[in-house]
């Protein structure tokens, strides 16, 4: 049973005082055997290209084993954000781009949000979309729109909107929006338990976000008492169909 985990950082976060050396990721990966991780730059990185790259070294450091998100801020220069977004999916092998709410002040609606979105889209790879911390621009019912407008598109919802008060807004993003997947790292494990019964396994992916997390997500849900097919598809078979990995 492959494990894939969806949501790793490296490097250090000023926006949430947090800092993910490269001994710290891949141990925690290998402690929990992981079988993949998608690394990502913390928003608020003091030296974003240089933390994507970082990552690219990783994955080429650890092949069909480290795959790169990118997270760009938004509030940019277009040909800019464009070229660099090309770079790390054309160059790089990057697997999807992340559309960071809070970190990057960003809400799903604006006008610069609709970059991560043609971006994604120009890649035919999936956008991954904080929720939770950061209301109102973390609300999960701001992806609606934009997971209706752009159908084709596989959107991912981390954090579930994070637990109790906005799993239900997550529920009903997925509900509505059938291109829109979740991830629920930060939510309980009752919560787990309701969006995998309701919405099936398929729309469940793995998360973590941080080392210190990354066992406790994993034991809810083989905690959860799925079947063996249910249980493959949220630890790793959802993650390998719909990003396309060859691991």
């Amino acid at each position: 049973m492959k494990i894939v985990d969806i949501h790793l950082h490296l490097g250090h976060c000023n926006v949430f005082d947090l800092d993910t050396p490269e001994e710290a990721l891949m141990g925690t990966i290998e402690k929990n055997k992981i079988d993949a991780g998608f690394v990502q730059p913390y928003p608020g990185c003091p030296d974003v290209k240089k933390t994507h790259n970082d990552i690219a070294k990783l994955m080429k450091k650890y092949p069909k084993k480290i795959f790169g998100v990118v997270s760009l801020n938004p509030h940019q220069d277009e040909k800019e954000y464009n070229a660099e977004v090309d770079r790390l999916i054309k160059d790089e092998g990057f697997v999807g781009v992340k559309l960071h709410t809070i970190g990057h002040a960003i809400n799903p609606l604006a006008a610069d949000a609709k970059k991560v979105f043609e971006a994604a889209k120009r890649h035919k790879v999936p956008v991954l979309i904080h929720t939770g911390a950061g209301i109102p621009f973390a609300l999960p019912s701001h992806v609606i729109p934009m997971a209706q407008a752009y159908s084709d598109l596989p959107i991912v919802v981390y954090h579930c909107g994070m637990g109790h008060v906005y799993s239900t807004e997550a529920y009903i993003v997925a509900k509505l929006c059938k291109n829109v997947y979740l991830e629920g790292s930060w939510i309980s494990i009752n919560e787990k338990i309701w969006l995998v019964g309701d919405l099936g396994s398929e729309r469940m992916l793995l998360g973590t976000d941080l080392p210190e997390n990354t066992g406790v997500e994993i034991f809810q849900y083989k905690s959860m008492n799925l079947s063996d097919k249910d249980l493959a598809n949220v630890l790793g078979e959802n993650a390998i169909k719909l990003f396309k990995l060859k691991i």
